[in-house]
């Protein structure tokens, strides 16, 4: 990660100057204008006959919702009902057109972006349709696989599709940072946007598999005071919990999965384009590797074969995310792994997903 992004992360933390709040201010009043214009009803959202579970965030990413957004499909597809993933494809050359992938097929992640080919990774079985305008992309979707329920990918603040459950996911070390919007903090749009949510999925990283411990960052009690927890009674929003752990390594040559000591006391070269590298090197860490070296890039970064030369006759650990983009270009010689991190429901949120089918 840059400085200058090392710098913001830690003022997203804190309390930032005033000029940065000044404009977090007008951030947030676009964003309310915006808002308004579909809460006042000057613009319409589209209903779909079927429902519609959202994932999405008020953070600006790396909060998990990809894992979530799999565990969700999984958990739907897997009660055996037809379900279909709608994605943006951000970074994909295809961002602005509509793209049906159909189950088994594996598509170029510069044409349907990286987090689109991560999906059809970890769901083969379940077919996705790529789109920014998401009710057009929707409609074609439901037109090609006539899915009885779909799951939106990130789009908490996309409103001109309507979704009968949004669940907004948090993190749980500090669940809205320093409260500021961008550029001040790392919100989207402000706090009081929860009240639109169906659902607050408070996230733990975890280094291992292990039960949920349903605890929420210091802090977080008061600044989701209108959260519940679920079953607890009264007015406010549920509140449920994730898990995100590793699982197993990803031979990225063969595609085997193999057990995590797999590496034990073998040097690594860590590589990754993510949001927030320092969860995945912190993950590394806490399973005992010995990481040799570290190069990070951007989020959604192209990577060219002149940036992984340097990676020849190393042993190499990088996310799926970024797997999915370095399987062709990484050298003949690279030993390369993929450190698979899986979402785990907790009971109520599996319960609530599988009410939408009974709607």
């Amino acid at each position: 990660m840059k400085l200058a992004e090392r710098e913001l992360e830690r003022l997203w933390l804190s309390r930032p100057p005033v000029w940065l709040r000044g404009l977090a201010g007008l951030y947030a009043l676009g964003w309310r204008v915006y808002e308004g214009v579909y809460r006042l009803g000057l613009k319409r959202r589209t209903p779909m006959p079927i429902p519609v579970i959202g994932v999405g965030s008020l953070w600006a990413g790396g909060v998990g919702k990809t894992p979530v957004v799999i565990a969700v499909a999984r958990l739907l597809h897997e009660s055996g009902r037809r379900v279909a993933v709608l994605t943006h494809g951000y970074g994909g050359s295809r961002y602005r057109e509509v793209t049906l992938i159909e189950p088994g097929e594996f598509p170029d992640p510069a044409e349907v972006g990286d987090e689109t080919t991560e999906l059809r990774l970890m769901l083969p079985d379940v077919p996705i349709a790529v789109g920014k305008r998401r009710a057009r992309t929707a409609e074609a979707a439901m037109a090609r696989w006539s899915p009885e329920i779909l799951v939106l990918d990130d789009g908490f603040q996309h409103l001109p599709l309507a979704r009968s459950l949004d669940l907004v996911l948090l993190p749980a070390e500090s669940p809205l940072g320093n409260g500021y919007c961008l550029p001040a903090g790392p919100l989207r749009e402000p706090p009081s946007g929860l009240e639109r949510a169906g659902g607050v999925v408070v996230v733990e990283v975890c280094p291992h598999p292990q039960p949920l411990s349903h605890a929420v960052g210091e802090g977080g009690q008061l600044s989701l005071s209108r959260v519940r927890e679920k079953g607890q009674g009264g007015e406010g929003i549920p509140l449920y919990h994730v898990s995100i752990a590793p699982t197993a390594l990803l031979s990225i040559p063969t595609g085997n999965r193999l057990p995590l000591h797999t590496l034990q006391n073998r040097p690594l070269t860590l590589i990754c384009g993510i949001a927030r590298p320092e969860r995945f090197v912190q993950t590394a860490q806490s399973l005992g590797y010995s990481i040799e070296s570290l190069s990070t890039f951007p989020d959604h970064h192209a990577y060219i074969p002149d940036e992984l030369r340097p990676l020849s006759g190393k042993t190499v650990l990088t996310t799926v995310k970024d797997a999915v983009k370095l399987r062709t270009h990484l050298p003949a010689d690279c030993d390369a792994y993929a450190l698979l991190l899986e979402a785990q429901l907790d009971e109520p949120l599996q319960q609530r997903v599988l009410q939408e089918l009974r709607s």
